[in-house]
């Protein structure tokens, strides 16, 4: 089907960083047939048109770091010191394949309504979250948790490795790898998932190194997200969790590396030098009341992209949090601005993940994956000369109104198409409910 957007606000996101204010792009076959301004000049006809005046259109937004079934905590762990442990964790560790699948369909549908159409997920029973992606229509990078420390011991300074526990992990991700990589046409990716620098042993992290180019995936990890962390491998290692992931090999472009909260002028160096790119989850990591050193990271020219992490996946709250928190930490407007928010959560993100020729900006020959948002609320009028900064410092995810994967319609008119959203709502609850009084209320 040739499905047309006409008189659209268009935000491309190209090299150029073009806005077309009032303009048309052509869909066919799942990907962008064409854009231009003006009236659509033709000659194909097409099948459906969708009237876009009063609304913009944008790449559908990359989740550079995130947890969807963590949907499961939302409102629990937040006020709680050590919630994490005290609170989640005892819901996590009765967690089941149908759980997981029932709380990820929950959270990829938070996510496509707020405009994101590709998560970067790492959490347990990766095989339902595969199966509620391939559902749902989504675009999903992800990787099965490997751990061999028990998490809930860690709280009490208990660091015994449990070396079976690594290698099943292993196996299972492995197994998520040969089941799903590159699957339901090419929407369904998968990486290796050593789950922290602190819970992985370094010769459990060189066997998934070594795996991990043997399948020809890369890898997805925690890194540096809290000081026991740091003082664990500088006591056990003599290194931090940036050198470890260099001792160990996980140090390069094939590594998505979530929080890097504490960092010193040599991982940055490192980071800058191996091109990685970090996992910048602000929202999550200011709940937890640490941040990344953000000025100096920019100054040394490291690379990151945004993540929601857990708990929520609104993008545009991310993103304006985002620059307002590292405003706070000394960056300037022009280091970290509405635009830059924009392009990590898009086209860089897309980049980061080996995606840039495919998705991430809209140009012609690249796969259709956009959101549309209206631009008639209250919160987005008036609108003046900069469309990118009034959207991303105002928009919110009742907002978009269209979501598309691939050519597919996912969300129309605020709502979903393939699977029914109350249905979900329902057993989301249901499921929630019943794990917490189970094992935590």
């Amino acid at each position: 089907m040739n499905l047309l957007f006409e008189h659209g606000c268009i935000i491309t996101e190209n090299p150029q960083e073009e806005v077309i204010r009032d303009g048309w792009l052509l869909v066919s076959e799942g990907k962008i047939l064409g854009l231009g301004e003006g009236d659509y000049p033709g000659p194909i006809l097409p099948d459906r048109r969708v009237q876009a005046a009063g609304h913009a259109i944008l790449p559908g937004i990359v989740d550079y770091h995130t947890h969807v079934c963590g949907s499961l905590f939302k409102g629990l762990t937040e006020d709680v010191d050590n919630g994490f442990y005290k609170l989640a964790l005892p819901m996590e560790d009765v967690l089941t394949h149908d759980a997981v699948y029932t709380m990820s369909l929950l959270g990829i549908l938070e996510a496509l309504k707020g405009g994101v159409t590709l998560i970067n997920d790492l959490y347990h029973y990766m095989d339902a979250t595969a199966q509620a992606v391939a559902d749902m229509g989504v675009r999903g990078v992800l990787a099965h948790k490997i751990i061999e420390r028990n998490l809930a011991n860690l709280c009490r300074q208990d660091y015994t490795l449990l070396p079976e526990e690594g290698q099943r992990r292993l196996a299972d991700g492995v197994a998520l790898v040969e089941k799903w990589h590159n699957t339901h046409n090419g929407r369904i990716l998968c990486k290796l998932g050593p789950h922290a620098t602190d819970t992985i042993s370094v010769a459990l992290a060189k066997q998934i190194v070594d795996e991990g180019h043997r399948l020809g995936v890369g890898f997805h990890i925690h890194v540096s997200q809290k000081q026991q962390e740091l003082n664990f491998l500088r006591e056990t290692y003599g290194l931090t969790p940036v050198e470890y992931l260099e001792e160990t090999g996980l140090l390069g472009p094939d590594t998505v590396a979530a929080h890097c909260k504490f960092l010193t002028p040599h991982d940055m160096q490192l980071l800058r030098e191996s091109g990685l790119v970090f996992a910048h989850c602000c929202e999550t990591s200011g709940k937890r009341g640490a941040l990344p050193p953000m000025k100096a990271v920019m100054d040394a020219g490291v690379g990151f992209c945004l993540g929601t992490d857990w708990l929520t996946t609104d993008p545009w709250t991310n993103m304006r949090i985002t620059v307002i928190a590292d405003r706070l930490l000394g960056c300037t407007t022009q280091d970290m601005n509405a635009a830059k928010a924009l392009r990590k959560s898009t086209i860089e993100a897309a980049c980061a993940l080996g995606l840039g020729d495919k998705i991430g900006s809209l140009e012609a020959g690249k796969e259709a994956d956009l959101v549309m948002l209206s631009l008639r609320s209250p919160n987005l009028v008036p609108m003046y000369e900069d469309p990118v900064a009034t959207i991303v410092y105002n928009a919110n995810r009742h907002d978009v109104k269209l979501v598309m994967v691939q050519g597919e319609i996912l969300v129309e008119d605020g709502a979903l198409t393939r699977m029914d959203e109350g249905q979900i709502l329902a057993e989301g609850q249901q499921v929630a409910t019943c794990l917490y009084h189970q094992h935590v209320g």
